[in-house]
């Protein structure tokens, strides 16, 4: 099966990478040339063009920034759902709203093309070592074709239900994980104003049902490290928190704690976050409070 890959950032990139050490036919491309001559590198065919990549193609994944890349790159007369081949696959895994999902499948089934959402869970970490998790929705009889192709980049699948439902799901799942990050980061500089152990505090913390993966599994890593590079970059963070945000207003219903955070999100943005990893937040709110940044 011939692969297309849109979209080389910090995920796009690991994803990518993932299919060509388990060696799979793929073309890929990206505004950006660095992370493609590495690809082509490592055996990728690198692709001039969307049209390229997808003349090429029997399935074609993309990995963009958000709504408004993704609309860019797959509708109109010459985006991806237009220029696949009838009966390909075309499987977006780009945090997006739910409006827009909706309209990229009633326009791939407008074209005849096969359409399903794979938004990626678990950590940038996760995905650089082939550990992704993938939150599928498409349609039964395509599942097992996605799952194969799938478990070449990650090693778990769950399918969600039908097409649009596993953006529906990411968008669930990092509203938790934006709200985490918040929580630990006040919880930290707590203990630090109260003049805490912070390692013995955070064996505490992840040692009881207080616990939760982003501050077991990343913080270690990434801000109480001093490694601030964005494996999940704040701005990304608050764009996903508004998506859900969006998603609750068009719902009807109150989300008070995710709208509260996604204030909290635009002012680190404010105070110059963008960047920086989403575990930076315990940096923000350390300097917010006079604390010198806390480490491990």
């Amino acid at each position: 099966m011939k692969i297309g890959f849109i979209g080389l950032g910090r995920m796009g990139f690991a994803l990518a990478s993932n299919l060509l050490r388990n060696h799979q036919n793929l073309t890929v491309f990206d505004l950006q040339t660095n992370p493609m001559q590495l690809l082509v590198k490592a055996g990728a065919i690198a692709g001039h063009s969307v049209l390229d990549v997808v003349s090429q193609s029997d399935i074609v994944f993309t990995m963009l920034p958000g709504p408004k890349q993704v609309r860019q790159v797959v509708l109109g007369d010459q985006g991806v759902i237009q220029k696949l081949k009838k009966g390909a696959l075309f499987v977006e895994m780009s945090t997006i709203d739910t409006d827009t999902v909706d309209e990229l499948h009633q326009a791939a089934k407008t074209a005849g093309v096969r359409f399903a959402d794979a938004p990626v869970g678990r950590l940038a970490a996760h995905a650089d070592r082939g550990e992704s998790l993938f939150m599928l929705g498409a349609e039964s009889a395509d599942f097992s074709t996605i799952e194969s192709a799938l478990l070449k980049m990650g090693t778990t699948v769950l399918h969600c239900g039908g097409p649009g439902t596993g953006t529906r799901t990411k968008l669930i799942n990092n509203l938790m994980v934006l709200c985490y990050c918040q929580l630990n980061s006040e919880a930290l500089v707590l203990a630090k104003a109260l003049g805490l152990d912070i390692q013995g505090t955070f064996n505490v913390l992840t040692g009881t049902t207080a616990s939760n993966g982003q501050l077991k599994e990343k913080w270690p890593s990434k801000v109480l490290a001093g490694d601030l590079t964005p494996g999940f970059d704040i701005a990304l963070g608050f764009k996903d928190i508004t998506l859900a945000c969006q998603a609750a207003q068009s719902a009807g219903i109150s989300l008070p704690v995710g709208n509260l955070v996604r204030s909290l999100f635009q002012l680190a943005r404010h105070a110059g976050k963008d960047g920086q990893d989403t575990s930076s937040m315990t940096d923000f709110w350390a300097e917010a409070n006079g604390l010198s940044p806390i480490r491990l």
